[in-house]
């Protein structure tokens, strides 16, 4: 079982069951947060009452050896997630992604040290050579967030329209920085 991974001020932990109160809240109420994920999809009742009984299933079996989804924490106080998963189900492209529903805890850094905590994980355990990432070009915040990280637009598609504008798929692409070599 992996131990919580401390940063400066960031923890990154295991879902908890008073987590789940946190998830119902920031499913229902105060939602600006998802005008930057995915703003089309409804944040509905019965959307809320799945995920969170999803995440109530992956508690009840315990912690996973190898982590897809970890808990964001700050003094404290549960502030939101970062996971992974595979594109289009192919285990060497696996993509992280990161929500932090409380806002009174954007624009300070602690998404950008989350993240690299994530990351550093991820290579640390699965052996990879790139992680991805993936969003559109109208959150703003992620695509800075991924470029200062370091990793790098490969893909850029025109594919969806929302509220009269047009705005690309972006893929991107970071690699593994090998450790430094001893003298």
């Amino acid at each position: 079982m992996v131990k919580d991974i401390k940063g400066q001020k960031v923890t990154l932990r295991d879902l908890t069951d008073a987590d789940l109160n946190d998830y119902r809240k920031w499913f229902t109420k105060g939602l600006e947060w998802t005008k930057w994920d995915a703003p089309w999809e409804e944040m509905s009742d019965t959307f809320a009452q799945d995920f969170v009984q999803r995440l109530f299933t992956r508690l009840s079996k315990g912690p996973q050896e190898i982590k897809t989804r970890l808990e964001i924490e700050v003094d404290g106080t549960h502030i939101g997630w970062v996971s992974s998963y595979n594109i289009e189900r192919k285990p060497d492209f696996l993509a992280v992604g990161i929500s932090i529903p409380e806002d009174d805890f954007w624009a300070k850094g602690i998404g950008r040290e989350a993240l690299r905590l994530w990351i550093g994980y991820i290579f640390e355990n699965r052996g990879l050579e790139h992680i991805y990432c993936e969003t559109w070009s109208g959150n703003e915040r992620m695509v800075r967030l991924a470029l200062r990280i370091g990793f790098e637009i490969i893909e850029k598609d025109k594919v969806l329209e929302y509220n009269g504008m047009q705005y690309n798929k972006l893929k991107f692409r970071i690699g593994k920085i090998p450790a430094p070599q001893g003298n």
